[in-house]
């Protein structure tokens, strides 16, 4: 059984920063990550967790329908690298892991919001067993004394209890499922549909439709077909 807290040794305050200043530098929504925080969550209790967790991350960059908005796909491929490069050392230990990624958010939005110190980012986990490079010159970094003031909860995701986001998505869409999509393209009789809260686009004619559609109305569509990888092939407009 997984304790609730961890005290944390300088080396994974340092891992904490690292990733923390990585994200915030490059502007990722702190969001994104504490979704993956909360999926860590919901299989700590699995003595593989660890490795399951950077299998979400993973799957989150290439499951394509799960990404919100053209960003989104960076977000999610600097999380899994970030946190594969500061944390891959310690899968076998997902509880230091939970406390390091909880205060790495949270120095995330510190800085969002103070701005990211000056000097070096802390360098991942040397192979050797060497602590992590401190960041040198510059501003020092925060202490959790200091940041305890600008806490916010955490917001809550609903997370799917699968093995992988790619299961999340086959169970996502069915057939027969009614769901709002937005017109984003007319050429002809074709038009370009992009199922909302997602950035699954289909393309399909309406020729007796077409003339009556703008672009950017949001209409209603039914599911008609899955593709294998359970991701909607053809809908009918309502």
């Amino acid at each position: 059984m997984l304790s609730d807290s961890v005290d944390l040794s300088p080396q994974s305050w340092d891992l904490a920063h690292g990733i923390a200043m990585t994200l915030a530098k490059e502007r990722v929504d702190v969001d994104e990550l504490s979704k993956c925080i909360a999926y860590l969550r919901s299989v700590a209790h699995h003595p593989d967790a660890g490795s399951r967790f950077f299998r979400f991350t993973g799957e989150l960059v290439r499951e394509t329908g799960l990404h919100r908005s053209n960003e989104t796909p960076r977000y999610y491929r600097l999380i899994d690298q970030t946190c594969k490069k500061y944390l891959q050392s310690l899968q076998d230990r997902p509880a230091e892991m939970l406390q390091i990624l909880g205060w790495a958010a949270r120095l995330a939005r510190y800085y969002k919001d103070g701005g990211v110190p000056i000097g070096e980012i802390p360098s991942p986990p040397d192979p050797n067993g060497g602590r992590p490079t401190h960041s040198r010159g510059g501003e020092a970094k925060p202490q959790p004394e200091a940041l305890r003031p600008k806490e916010q909860p955490e917001q809550k995701q609903a997370q799917p209890q699968v093995e992988n986001a790619a299961a999340s998505t086959k169970a996502r869409f069915k057939i027969g499922q009614h769901l709002k999509a937005s017109i984003t393209n007319i050429k002809g009789n074709e038009v370009t549909f992009q199922i909302v809260n997602t950035n699954i686009k289909l393309t399909q004619k309406e020729p007796k439709r077409a003339g009556s559609l703008t672009v950017g109305q949001e209409v209603e569509v039914e599911v008609l077909d899955l593709r294998e990888d359970g991701r909607v092939r053809r809908v009918r407009l309502l």
